[in-house]
């Protein structure tokens, strides 16, 4: 279904609240606040294709400019450029002890998780980080640095069947869910691999914004969304 291109209006089902007789504008959503954790080996699409679906989250402001639903920063265990594993480098904009308020903490995986695994360091930086955000949510194989910090133990996730031995050995106590496009077990949401990513975050969007946005977000991006979190084309292990 085709949505039209939102307006910023007190009109706008988009917004909360109503207009009032008296003309008062109704308040916007909550701008939220999200981190995306970089670090050598990181894969592109695991990061970027969140960070493009939060940043497709936006209402025109009547001003030629854009009202942003999520404000997006990006974590390292330094401040600076991250080389990923594809190549292009990123700029970690904070270091993990200098990060502000988190609603959502998003890490990607890559084939750098293998090394950061065998990282106590890392890995005290990472579970701090969980511990302080709302959300934390994973694509591919970050859920297997989840898993090594602990805080899957007893907990349903997924995470690439392309990496699902080496994925389940980061978290034994885990309850991997074999079947998944994306689980979502309240403030940790996991998802399979790398494209999943994009679905997993439309289904937050619209968990914290409405139908509404995550709709704009993925027709904004053109974007067929995957709305079935039991949808698993990938399955074969």
């Amino acid at each position: 279904r085709l949505l039209p291109r939102p307006a910023l209006s007190s009109q706008s089902s988009l917004w909360r609240g109503a207009s009032t007789s008296s003309g008062d504008v109704a308040e916007p959503q909550k701008t939220h606040k999200i981190g995306v954790v970089l670090f050598d080996g990181f894969t592109v699409l695991d990061a970027y294709g969140p960070i493009q679906a939060f940043g497709s989250c936006k209402l025109d402001d009547g001003k030629g400019g854009f009202h942003q639903l999520f404000e997006i920063s990006t974590i390292g265990t330094a401040s600076g450029p991250v080389k990923s594993a594809e190549g292009p480098s990123s700029i970690a904009e904070y270091r993990f002890d200098e990060c502000p308020y988190l609603d959502v903490l998003l890490i990607p995986g890559g084939q750098g998780t293998r090394k950061l695994v065998e990282d106590e360091d890392f890995l005290l930086r990472l579970s701090a980080a969980t511990r302080q955000a709302d959300i934390t949510a994973t694509v591919c194989t970050g859920s297997g640095l989840l898993a090594k910090t602990g805080l899957l133990d007893g907990r349903p996730a997924t995470s690439n069947k392309l990496s699902w031995k080496w994925v389940k050995e980061q978290g034994p106590k885990v309850d991997w869910v074999t079947k998944a496009r994306w689980v979502d077990d309240g403030d940790i949401i996991t998802s399979s691999g790398v494209a999943s990513g994009l679905d997993m975050t439309l289904h937050l969007i619209e968990r914290l914004c409405g139908r509404d946005f995550a709709e704009m977000s993925a027709r904004r991006m053109e974007y067929v969304r995957h709305e079935d979190p039991d949808e698993d084309p990938f399955l074969v292990i």
